[in-house]
């Protein structure tokens, strides 16, 4: 499984925002409202965040023991669907928290470009802190998903080995 990488989270927050501001704009200018955010967006994007981030301890505290049980075919709590599953969610989460960010982030610049209002005041300051609490989890699905790595060396480009050459000396196949 390839990482994530924070290039593309930034390419998908920009997108979110610039799609929410344009579609939050039309709204406003054709039908006069705007949808109204409340704060269970931020309350959920930190719930999962959490239980995200629980999981990842989990994985990251018992990883070096649980690969040595698991080789030697021994019984461990951890599976490794369960630490699979965990390294997805975490992935899924650095995608996710920054998509949703960007939908907030284009409420922000909705709430700043148009003219003060009560309503776009609530939507400004609810914007900011569900914009906030998807920030948090969009790096804790990166830092999870970092634990969860068995190794650094590889994964990103598919090759074997540090420097991706095949094996040379006495021992290597020819």
């Amino acid at each position: 499984m390839r990482r994530t990488r924070w290039t593309s989270a930034v390419t998908w927050f920009i997108a979110a925002a610039v799609a929410s501001w344009v579609a939050g704009d039309l709204l406003l200018r054709h039908l006069g409202w705007v949808p109204v955010l409340t704060p269970w967006g931020a309350v959920t994007a930190l719930v999962i965040a959490g239980i995200v981030l629980v999981c990842g301890l989990a994985v990251r505290r018992v990883c070096g023991l649980a690969v040595r049980r698991l080789r030697a075919h021994e019984r461990t709590w951890i599976t490794p669907t369960g630490a699979a599953t965990t390294a997805a969610a975490a992935q899924a989460s650095a995608i996710v928290g920054a998509v949703l960010g960007g939908v907030y982030a284009g409420g922000i610049i909705l709430a700043l470009v148009t003219p003060r209002s009560p309503a776009m005041t609530h939507l400004a300051w609810t914007s900011v802190g569900c914009l906030i609490a998807c920030l948090v989890w969009c790096v804790v699905g990166f830092v999870v998903e970092q634990w969860c790595s068995i190794s650094g060396d590889g994964d990103d480009d598919g090759s074997s080995g540090s420097s991706g050459r095949a094996p040379e000396g006495p021992g290597a196949p020819a």
